[in-house]
């Protein structure tokens, strides 16, 4: 029809007619046609006691809508063993409240549960969620030279122990009395080692040396919640610097070591370590020892996953150790950062380090004799954090153990992981591909290799005699470097045109330091060239 502008559309003869019964005749409302109903509020949404006590109250509220005036039942479905609830069912009018507490046994499983609160009224049922949260009964004390603390309830508890002649070692992880951790001698246990790129012989290792010298335990502290220790680790070999049996040599650094339970999860401890460098020198970019752990005999079965799809739930690795002494350490990629070692039922212990590298080395060195933490037979792995330790080095930063079932700790890892604010600490991994070690170079001579990251690699440097020459060119492919360590990305290769006739002509040392996006360095090894212009 002419004159009509082309957005008015007609309404259908049925359209009009269904308008009309909905509106209800002149100056009816379209809220006439919905049906009476209710609202269910629980607040707070969560509550968190200890176990043996009650938890604050939760009030549970209906409000009406649509004019509503019925009486709405609630029922609290699905109380965990160990939980009772004040009241279990009650009604409520429109407008009303109830309060709801939870009393908690001794008993009761620390975690976090689901209760269900389900309300019906009417012609309408509707549902929340109230996430009741134990927490464990922690303990601590000292026994003789060992600091303990535990952590769980009257029947389920886990027990770690540090040795104060050993620097606050840790010699015990267990659960209801079974000791995972084997603590046959110093260089055993669960603890932090360092390593320098350049010189194999430095190797300060908490607990002590290869001679059983114990690392003096400087002070230590038993808090409420929490141990506390600080030592400074001896030289694992002392004849490398002048020392030996009756003459321990102290390394040069100091590591204060806090250890705490993790209340709200089960058989859960976080270890926080602070290293400080006491010396001026310089370290080089390696792997360090975060922690070295060690099991007794039968906790020989390595779990990890190591797949492309990490917190997805995907299924495990199990597998076997080489044996130490016959083959080389076992090499393995972890992509969720955690690894266990268990027993025939997937019990043992499982260490998480949320920062870490995704790398670890292992192995398993039997002996004939007994299981125990005495003996000499038992099986290491250390997940590996690249740190180069140089001048005012300080580093801090966290794993956690957990004893018991690897399935159930791998929820807790799980849990840790959604949970924690995961700083980046690690330092980028680095490596100079030419001129080899020993070259003679003259005029302008090709650097080159590759550098990566746990984030990013903000620039990578050329050192001569430990000062910068000049910033490499970042960021070309090496797909070579991503098959050999998958958490890299492909563009890592860096290149450099060195001008040789910039230094003197003799020997040199050549370095290459690669920074992050954190600030976090890696100093390669030192390369002795020689340069002939």
């Amino acid at each position: 029809m002419r004159g009509l502008t082309p957005n008015i559309r007609i309404m259908s003869a049925t359209a009009v007619s269904l308008l009309a019964s909905a509106l209800g005749g002149c100056g009816g409302s379209l809220l006439t046609s919905l049906s009476p109903d209710f609202v269910l509020t629980v607040s707070p949404s969560s509550v968190e006691t200890i176990v043996g006590s009650t938890t604050p109250p939760v009030t549970i509220s209906v409000t009406a809508q649509n004019r509503f005036a019925g009486t709405v039942n609630v029922t609290l479905q699905g109380l965990p063993s160990g939980v009772t609830a004040s009241i279990n069912s009650f009604s409520l009018v429109a407008g009303a409240s109830q309060s709801v507490t939870f009393n908690l046994s001794d008993s009761a499983a620390v975690g976090a549960t689901s209760i269900g609160v389900l309300a019906t009224g009417g012609a309408h049922t509707h549902s929340q969620q109230l996430t009741l949260t134990t927490d464990a009964i922690v303990r601590t004390y000292q026994g003789g030279s060992v600091l303990y603390l535990e952590s769980g309830t009257s029947s389920d508890t886990a027990r770690i122990g540090l040795e104060t002649n050993w620097g606050g070692s840790i010699v015990e992880v267990s659960l209801n009395g079974t000791n995972f951790v084997n603590e046959h001698d110093t260089g055993r246990e669960v603890q932090p080692s360092y390593r320098d790129g350049n010189n194999p012989n430095y190797n300060p290792t908490l607990g002590g040396d290869v001679f059983d010298q114990g690392t003096p335990t400087i002070s230590y502290a038993v808090a409420a919640d929490s141990l506390l220790t600080t030592a400074q680790p001896l030289q694992w070999d002392p004849t490398s610097y002048g020392g030996g049996q009756g003459n321990p040599i102290p390394g040069d650094v100091l590591v204060e070591q806090t250890v705490s339970a993790v209340t709200s999860q089960p058989h859960t401890f976080k270890v926080h370590l602070k290293a400080t460098h006491l010396g001026t020198d310089q370290h080089a970019t390696t792997g360090q020892e975060f922690p070295a752990v060690y099991t007794n005999r039968d906790y020989n079965r390595f779990i990890y996953y190591g797949g492309s799809a990490p917190w997805s739930d995907a299924p495990t690795i199990v597998t076997g150790l080489p044996i130490l002494g016959q083959q080389p350490f076992g090499a393995y990629y972890i992509s969720e950062q955690w690894g266990a070692l268990v027993d025939t039922r997937n019990t043992g212990l499982t260490v998480y380090v949320p920062s870490v590298d995704p790398y670890v080395t292992a192995f398993t060195s039997p002996d004939v004799g007994g299981s125990g933490p005495t003996d000499n037979s038992t099986n290491y792995f250390a997940p590996l954090g690249n740190l180069t330790i140089g001048p005012g080095f300080v580093f801090e930063g966290d794993f956690y153990i957990i004893a018991g079932d690897c399935t159930k700790a791998r929820q807790i890892v799980y849990q840790l992981h959604q949970t924690l604010a995961i700083p980046d600490i690690f330092a980028p991994f680095e490596n100079i591909d030419q001129p080899s070690a020993g070259s003679m170079l003259s005029s302008i001579t090709p650097v080159s290799g590759w550098a990566f990251d746990d984030v990013n690699v903000a620039k990578v440097e050329i050192l001569i005699d430990g000062v910068a020459a000049g910033t490499a060119d970042y960021g070309s492919p090496r797909p070579d470097v991503q098959a050999a360590y998958p958490s890299s990305p492909v563009n890592v290769g860096f290149s450099y045109s060195l001008d040789t006739t910039r230094f003197t002509n003799g020997p040199h040392t050549l370095n290459v330091r690669a920074t992050d996006t954190s600030g976090n360095v890696a100093m390669s090894v030192s390369d002795p060239v020689v340069f002939s212009n």
